[in-house]
């Protein structure tokens, strides 16, 4: 645009005009421009502080507001009053009982003279004792003879006690019985152990199992008392 005004004003104008027509656009373009860069410098700094101003956030706590508990009030139940207490009652007077009179028949009793018992005894009326019976005269018949020489028929080993083996003890058992006319064995009683209440029970179940013959006199069996002893001993 500057040149067309200066193209158009050297037709007619002499030079001097030509340069203060230059320099008054010159100054006319360079205000305008200052003034455009002024304005464009306002605009961005007030955009900058716009967002600096944006981005501080102002943080306020706020306290919470003390809520304080509500009170239960709790009524104590009042204590009911004490029943009254009944008035006491009256005392009730039992009428009088009487007593019917009873005669009681008059009634003769006999009278009855019991010596005293002076020396501690009972009394028990006078009797007279009768004799004492005499003996029989008819003679005893006699009792089994002891016999130290029998002969057992059957001869059961007695059962040597748990405990006793279990300790190695070894003994003898003298046995006193009766041998029946059939040869059986009864009234078995130990007259000598060694050692004692060790092996009695075993003994005497074991005798009771044997079987001895009989003794004949004037060609009848009869019962005779005989003796055995039983050794008990471990197997070596």
């Amino acid at each position: 645009m500057s040149q067309l005004l200066l193209n158009e004003t050297s037709r007619g104008e002499s030079p001097a005009m030509r340069i203060l027509i230059g320099l008054l656009l010159a100054i006319v373009v360079n205000y305008g421009l200052f003034t455009l860069m002024k304005e464009m410098t306002n605009s961005d700094s007030s955009l900058f502080r716009d967002d600096n101003e944006a981005l501080v956030l102002d943080f306020v706590r706020l306290k919470p507001e003390e809520t304080q508990p509500e009170t239960i009030k709790r009524e104590i139940p009042k204590k009911p009053p004490p029943p009254e207490e009944p008035p006491p009652p009256t005392p009730t007077t039992a009428p009088k009982m009487t007593q019917p009179d009873v005669q009681q028949p008059k009634m003769d009793m006999p009278r009855i003279d019991v010596p005293l018992n002076i020396a501690g005894q009972p009394y028990l009326g006078d009797f007279s004792a009768e004799p004492a019976p005499a003996p029989s005269t008819m003679p005893a018949q006699p009792g089994p003879q002891m016999d130290d020489e029998v002969v057992p028929l059957v001869r059961i080993p007695p059962n040597y006690p748990r405990v006793a083996q279990r300790r190695g003890i070894e003994g003898v058992v003298t046995v006193a019985f009766t041998i029946t006319r059939d040869g059986q064995v009864k009234d078995p009683v130990v007259v000598s152990a060694n050692p004692e209440s060790v092996f009695d029970n075993a003994a005497m179940t074991a005798i009771l199992k044997w079987k001895f013959k009989p003794k004949v006199v004037d060609g009848e069996p009869v019962e005779r008392r005989a003796t055995q002893e039983i050794e008990f001993k471990l197997a070596r």
